[in-house]
This record gives C-alpha cells, sequence and structure tokens, in this order.
C-alpha cells in the first residue's frame, strides 16, 4: 500500500510515497504554483506520479500558512492565490479519496514525535526555517493545534518594531530577519547583489570570513525568535526543520551561543537542546503522510495527537 504526502511551501511542493510502514520509497518535487486552482491541479497530478499504478490509499497534505481545523487556508502570505481555499477539500474530490490537510510544519513535528529527533519528548518546540519561518508546538506525544487550528506561526511574531515589511502586512516579522529569504536578502547587502544565501553557506564551508560573518548575523535573529518561544513555552528541546535544517552544522554553535545569551534564568543544563530535524526538508511531507495514514479523526482535530498510535504508524528509519 502507498502512502503520500506533500509539504507545500512558498517555492517548491515536495511529495513522498511511503510504504504502510512509513518507508520512503519515492519522492517528487514541483515548483510552487500560483493560485489555489493551479495548486490542486499540481498536487492532483503529483499524486497520480507519485502512486501510477497501485495507486494511494491515503494522502497528506501540509501547507505553509494558517489553516483552521475544518481545512480553510486564512492566509498563507508566502504563496500566491491561496488565501480562503479549501485545498485540501479541492484535491480530495479530484482524486475520490478523503485528504488530510493542515499545516506542514505540524506535520513535520507529528514525524519528529513519531520516528525522529523527538521521540520521547514531553515538551517541545520545531521551527522550520526555509521561505519563511514555520512552527509548531509539542506536548505528551503530540502536537498543540489550538482552539481554531492555527497555533504555531512564529514566523510572524514582531523582532522589530517598525521593522522590515512582511508580505504578511506587518513589519518587523521574525521571518524577515531568520528565514532563507532573510538569509538571501542578507547576503546581497553584505556581500553583492548576486549572492544568495547557498552562496554564502557555500562560501562558509570554505572558511571565507565575510560569508561566517553574514551567518553569525543570521544566526542572531534566529536564536532571537527562538528564545522568544522558549521563555513562552520552556520546552526540553527546539528541533529546527525545513531547508536551513541541511546547514544545521554551520549555525548550531553561534545559535547555540546567542541563545545561552538570551534566555534568562537558566542554567547549563536546562538550556534546551538545539538539534536539526533526523529528516531534513523531507520532514513535513514525511508528516503529512503519517497525518493522511492516521485520517482526519479526533487525533488530528483535537490540540493533542496520540502519542501511542503516532509512535506505531512510522517505522524504525523512513527517510532510509
Amino acid at each position: 500500500m502507498t502512502r503520500l504526502g506533500f509539504d507545500v511551501g512558498g517555492t517548491k511542493i515536495l511529495g513522498v510515497a511511503t510504504d504502510d510502514g512509513g518507508a520512503l520509497k519515492r519522492t517528487l518535487r514541483e515548483p510552487t504554483m500560483a493560485g489555489a486552482t493551479e495548486l490542486v491541479d499540481t498536487l492532483v497530478t503529483m499524486v497520480r506520479e507519485l502512486a501510477p499504478a497501485e495507486g494511494a490509499v491515503s494522502v497528506g497534505v501540509g501547507m505553509a500558512g494558517l489553516i483552521t481545523i475544518d481545512g480553510i487556508v486564512t492566509i498563507s502570505p508566502n504563496l500566491v492565490g491561496v488565501d480562503g481555499a479549501t485545498v485540501g477539500a479541492d484535491v480530495s474530490a479530484a482524486l475520490g479519496l478523503p485528504v488530510v490537510f493542515e499545516n506542514e510544519v505540524n506535520c513535520a513535528a507529528r514525524w519528529e514525535v513519531a520516528a525522529g529527533a523527538a521521540q520521547g519528548i514531553r515538551h517541545g518546540v520545531m521551527v522550520a526555517v526555509g521561505t519563511g519561518i514555520g512552527g509548531a508546538f509539542m506536548g505528551d506525544g503530540g502536537v498543540l493545534r489550538g482552539a481554531n487550528g492555527l497555533a504555531g506561526e512564529p514566523g510572524h511574531m514582531i523582532v522589530e518594531a517598525s521593522g522590515r515589511q512582511c508580505p504578511c502586512g506587518r513589519r518587523g516579522c521574525w521571518e524577515m530577519y531568520a528565514s532563507g529569504s532573510a538569509l538571501d536578502r542578507l547576503a546581497a547587502e553584505r556581500l553583492g547583489d548576486a549572492m544568495r544565501g547557498p552562496d554564502v553557506t557555500e562560501a562558509a564551508r570554505a572558511d571565507d570570513p565575510a560569508a561566517h560573518e553574514v551567518l553569525a548575523e543570521f544566526s542572531y535573529w534566529l536564536a532571537l525568535g527562538i528564545s522568544n518561544l522558549c521563555v513562552l513555552t520552556d520546552p526540553e528541546m527546539v528541533v529546527i526543520g525545513g531547508g536551513m535544517s541541511e546547514d544545521w552544522d554551520l549555525l548550531a554553535q553561534p545559535v547555540s551561543q546567542h541563545l545561552g545569551d538570551l534566555l534568562i534564568g537558566r542554567t547549563a543544563e536546562s538550556l534546551p537542546a538545539v538539534v536539526a530535524s533526523e529528516a531534513g526538508e523531507l520532514s513535513a511531507a514525511l508528516g503529512a503522510a503519517l497525518s493522511g495514514a492516521l485520517g482526519d479523526g479526533a487525533a488530528l482535530s483535537g490540540a493533542l495527537g496520540d502519542g501511542v498510535a503516532l509512535s506505531g504508524a512510522l517505522g524504525e528509519t523512513p527517510c532510509g
């Protein structure tokens, strides 16, 4: 049996096919289309490409943005033309299959709790650093969704009053300083118009001093937002997901140092561990596949999922 999961971000859609035990079978990547109709059409085509012969038995879709428990996109600042859409219901109608649809970082956190870095963690936070910044709160084996399903959007907390204009309409949002897009902008400002985030990380791996300075500034902003989340929730662990998790080895030390300076009332022993997702950029798509496998029942609609059910839903190494 094939279970499919999709991570719809600001620039790409990443799809995975897993077997019934959660082991990864195939991946597929497409650019994110503007407009809800185009997005639904792309997802339907990807479903048919990922499971052409045997068909899919379940589908989960995680998408960047604020998505209500009943599957309405209230706002998705990094996608175009999807506000108010019912993407999951539309994909379901086109396929004739039930589709679980929710925020993509909730999906990623669910995978981390079930089979990744957060197994056994009672209090945790996930921060996904990609085009924007998404987040999720993990507690007692599940993922906190809030009264309306809108919990966990730290990318739009204000870290700089009257700061940079954000696509959400406000100024000074965290993701304007600590996302992949923010690193692109910082690279262009500090190192030249043609430079982007991947150029900075590549240069840093070659021990370029200017690139290390850019990453040091970026690390401060990332740590600032994480420290705010830690003040509010006192987690044991912060899991870093999204595309930037692939370069966590370059960021781990400066982020941890800034975090220690920013957090008050904590000893070295009580500082949270900050670790990269064990599935990297695949975590949200794998989590969406898991969410689809679990179905759209009370475990996903309620504030907290069932940690026992989640733990049994995937195999040992789904991304292996």
